[in-house]
């Protein structure tokens, strides 16, 4: 996912690996964030595999490496970014794919958050006949912290679900 995020970033503009951590500290940091030492690595990949390109310059007295996106590059991270959004129950990375579609047509952004909506529901389905069942064959007192963290599941997939109609909705 960072060099997804990587990518993303350098569509606007040529960075730093500095100016790319802070990038990601005052937007993506809330749902993906990354270290210097997973950055300057990935950076590496992705400059190996042709996506991006570095070049040196010195800004005051600092050399320092700037690093832009290519072509195959753009192509690359373009691709990833029209795929259907896959949902995942412990991580946000949906939202990495969300922060970046200024990049698609409208189409296809309103065709993937469908998608992901459906999935979403089925997995909050699920969740919720499992919470139906817990209380009507469980004695929930007894487990209450565990049957609080099945509430709180199925609040979270509804909160998902209508966060998502919601953007649709402003398309």
């Amino acid at each position: 996912m960072l060099e997804y995020i990587i990518l993303g970033f350098l569509m606007e503009e040529k960075l730093s690996g500095y100016d790319l951590k802070q990038w990601m500290s005052h937007s993506t940091s809330y749902f993906f964030d990354a270290s210097f030492g997973s950055i300057y690595p990935a950076l590496k990949r992705l400059e190996t595999k042709g996506y991006i390109h570095c070049h040196e310059a010195i800004y005051g007295s600092k050399l320092k490496k700037i690093y832009s996106i290519t072509d195959a590059g753009k192509e690359y991270f373009l691709e990833w970014l029209k795929k259907p959004i896959k949902f995942s129950k412990t991580k946000q990375d949906h939202l990495v794919n969300i922060f970046f579609y200024k990049y698609l047509p409208k189409e296809i952004i309103e065709t993937n958050l469908k998608l992901f909506i459906a999935e979403v529901e089925s997995l909050s389905d699920k969740l919720n006949k499992q919470k139906i069942d817990a209380e009507k064959n469980h004695c929930i007192e007894q487990y209450a912290y565990m049957y609080s963290t099945m509430v709180y599941g199925v609040d979270y997939y509804n909160f998902v679900i209508n966060w998502c109609k919601d953007l649709l909705k402003n398309l």
